[in-house]
């Protein structure tokens, strides 16, 4: 199990170090594999802003992009993702900057268009292997703003090999009771506010297999856009888990099931018969 220290922390926190606390969770049955940083290292990364799009006079797969990073002046950035577009925000790296697979941004000529810098995708920032394009961030993501520091990626994973016993400790739930336990220190409470229903749509279950499962509780939830993104901060703790966004649906039903070790599932209402 992949442990997202700052998401652990959220939950409890102990006055003890990163090794520390690998060495407590160890000491107590929770054998931990190593401890590794949630993102490869790299800086002068930050919120870039598109603030006007032009198409590149010398080629149909390229354009010219004014991009807001908090400066005096906007930078000139020449950029062939297909989905970038004005308003949009992005990662962005200065010149000088040092990308993960060792590239070094510096000021280059794209077909006779200068370029002071790059808009990065997931990928090129070892964040993930999404062939889609450009990392597109939060709307409200202030330009300039380190991007370390937006999407707080100075975080240890904690890597635990748990043991059949140790079921409790598949969520984070789980592990930070441990923590406080070990810790001897408050676990912080989970607000979770009952939401009512808004729809009567009902759907019949009967289990035939008691034993395994006795009792199902689901909800019928409708008007949900399959296509849409999951938020940023969500996808991010999923990558840190080592999970890939697979959309809105199925991103909330594995966050519930890594932060309180209780598995979720979403079923096509078109598809049940019964």
């Amino acid at each position: 199990m992949r442990i997202s220290e700052q998401w652990l922390r959220d939950w409890v926190q102990p006055d003890v170090s990163s090794s520390e606390l690998a060495d407590q969770l160890t000491m107590a049955g929770l054998e931990v594999d190593k401890i590794e940083p949630a993102a490869p290292a790299f800086e002068q990364i930050v919120v870039g802003r598109v603030r006007s799009l032009t198409q590149h006079p010398q080629a149909d797969k390229l354009k010219i992009a004014q991009v807001d990073v908090g400066a005096a002046e906007l930078l000139q950035i020449v950029c062939g993702a297909p989905n970038v577009a004005p308003d949009i925000c992005v990662p962005t790296a200065l010149l000088g900057a040092v990308l993960p697979g060792g590239l070094k941004i510096k000021q280059a000529k794209l077909r006779g268009v200068a370029s002071q810098g790059m808009l990065c995708s997931a990928r090129e920032l070892g964040l993930a292997d999404d062939h889609g394009g450009l990392l597109i961030l939060p709307p409200d993501s202030p330009p300039g703003t380190d991007l370390r520091t937006l999407l707080g990626l100075d975080d240890i994973i904690i890597e635990v090999d748990l043991t059949p016993n140790r079921g409790d400790c598949l969520g984070m739930a789980g592990i930070a009771r441990e923590v406080s336990v070990l810790n001897r220190c408050p676990l912080t409470p989970l607000a979770i506010e009952p939401v009512a229903p808004t729809l009567d749509d009902t759907f019949s279950v009967n289990l035939t297999a008691a034993a395994g499962c006795p009792r199902f509780v689901g909800r019928v939830v409708r008007n949900i856009n399959p296509a849409a993104r999951s938020p940023l901060w969500l996808t991010e703790r999923l990558r840190r888990a080592g999970l890939r966004s697979l959309g809105p649906v199925i991103d909330i039903t594995n966050y519930i099931m890594l932060e309180l070790n209780h598995p979720m599932h979403a079923y096509d209402l078109n598809k049940l018969q019964g």
